[in-house]
């Protein structure tokens, strides 16, 4: 009987081939899947942002007092945020928030960013920080991957999260009119 089966394996070849093809594919998806990391830390920012919205309106009413959000350096939303209760002259930090993670900074074309902090008094109103007028406006944080954000704070309080680039959503330019 006759042996003439050929040997099992690849050749060089076709194991080149395989290869090249893989680092195709691979090439192909590693732009998506940064992209689609900086749109989550986009989305992990601005939900940080607003949960120290929240924080302060919620503890200004409980503690029937000012409570305020103020960038952690001279008016620089993207070195982190804190908030911060009680008299002036004895400020409590309640809570810190880290800084803008990579890829992520702050849109100053669109919105006032609430340039000076935010304050709530105690009836979970938003004013100005330093002012006495109602804090209208909002923040827009922008990812490398090009995608917007802006926290949008009504006059009462309340903020929500919207893309500026949609229509009807928050609108285009809707933050550039003090969120109007």
């Amino acid at each position: 009987m006759p042996t003439n089966t050929a040997p099992a394996g690849f050749t060089l070849v076709e194991l080149m081939a395989v290869l090249a093809i893989m680092a195709i594919l691979g090439s192909l998806g590693v732009p998506a899947f940064r992209d689609l990391l900086l749109n989550q830390r986009l989305a992990a920012a601005s939900n940080g942002f607003v949960a120290a919205l929240n924080l302060a309106r919620t503890e200004a009413i409980q503690r029937s007092q000012k409570v305020h959000v103020l960038a952690l350096e001279a008016n620089d939303w993207s070195t982190g945020w804190a908030v911060r209760a009680g008299p002036d002259d004895a400020l409590q930090t309640l809570r810190k928030f880290e800084r803008l993670p990579n890829g992520v900074s702050i849109d100053a074309a669109l919105g006032d960013g609430f340039v000076q902090g935010l304050d709530y008094d105690s009836n979970g109103f938003s004013r100005r920080a330093g002012g006495s007028g109602f804090g209208a406006g909002c923040l827009t944080l922008k990812a490398e991957s090009g995608r917007r954000t802006s926290i949008v704070v009504s006059a009462s309080g309340r903020a929500r999260v919207c893309n500026p680039d949609v229509r009807g959503d928050c609108g285009s330019g809707v933050c550039g009119n003090d969120g109007k």
